[in-house]
């Protein structure tokens, strides 16, 4: 019997099968941390809600801090995720708004909206996920600005454009919108993508190349 093929067979469905615990777990942490909070939310309530024993949970999670970091890395994966929209092919504009439209489609749910004002909050003190926050948010706008700046090259926005003010004055339309829909979950998201489109539009303008006025003709 060739046992070459069994061996890495099993090793790939344990590792599956660790990796959907850890996820459940994960799913149940953001639950309770949803309801009340990161801080105020004990590892008994997220055992009850994952359905486990807290020996089987502290095989996956030596600590709530633990859980935390491991829900703040997977929020920057996502989020990552959503930036790199601006590196596929068409104008700035569109780029933006897919990115924008993006970022609102993955926060529909409540508990979503909820998670990042935890995570906002959190990345703000001083703690191990401040610290990882704040060194995704370099590489991040790193990103960005790579993209602002091979659009100054083309001639798309001025030499001098503002890439900071243009970010964040996108972004604090974009998570306004997000809280909206977190207090109002009627918000009509389609109708939101003709408003982003048009906010894009407004601040891309504000950064557009200046045209020199014609000559006058001269007598």
């Amino acid at each position: 019997m060739d046992h070459g093929v069994a061996v890495p067979a099993r090793h790939e469905a344990l590792t599956a099968q660790q990796d959907g615990r850890r996820s459940h777990i994960l799913d149940a942490a953001r639950t309770c941390f949803s309801r009340a909070g990161f801080h105020r939310t004990s590892m008994q309530e997220i055992c009850a809600e994952a359905k486990m024993s807290p020996g089987g949970l502290y095989r996956y999670f030596a600590s709530k801090d633990a859980i935390i970091e491991a829900i703040a890395q997977e929020e920057q994966c996502a989020g990552r995720r959503i930036l790199e929209v601006l590196l596929e092919p068409g104008s700035l504009h569109d780029r933006l708004l897919r990115s924008g439209l993006t970022y609102i489609e993955t926060m529909r749910d409540r508990r979503a909206v909820q998670m990042m004002l935890e995570v906002y909050v959190e990345s703000m003190r001083n703690t191990a996920v401040g610290a990882f926050f704040a060194a995704c948010e370099v590489e991040n706008r790193k990103l960005v600005h790579e993209v602002f700046e091979r659009a100054k090259a083309t001639g798309e926005i001025a030499p001098d454009a503002d890439v900071d003010t243009v970010l964040m004055t996108l972004m604090a339309f974009a998570d306004g919108v997000i809280l909206r829909m977190g207090l109002n979950p009627s918000y009509d998201v389609e109708r939101a993508e003709t408003i982003l489109s048009r906010v894009v539009t407004a601040v891309l303008q504000n950064e557009a190349p200046k045209v020199a006025p014609p000559l006058a003709n001269e007598g």
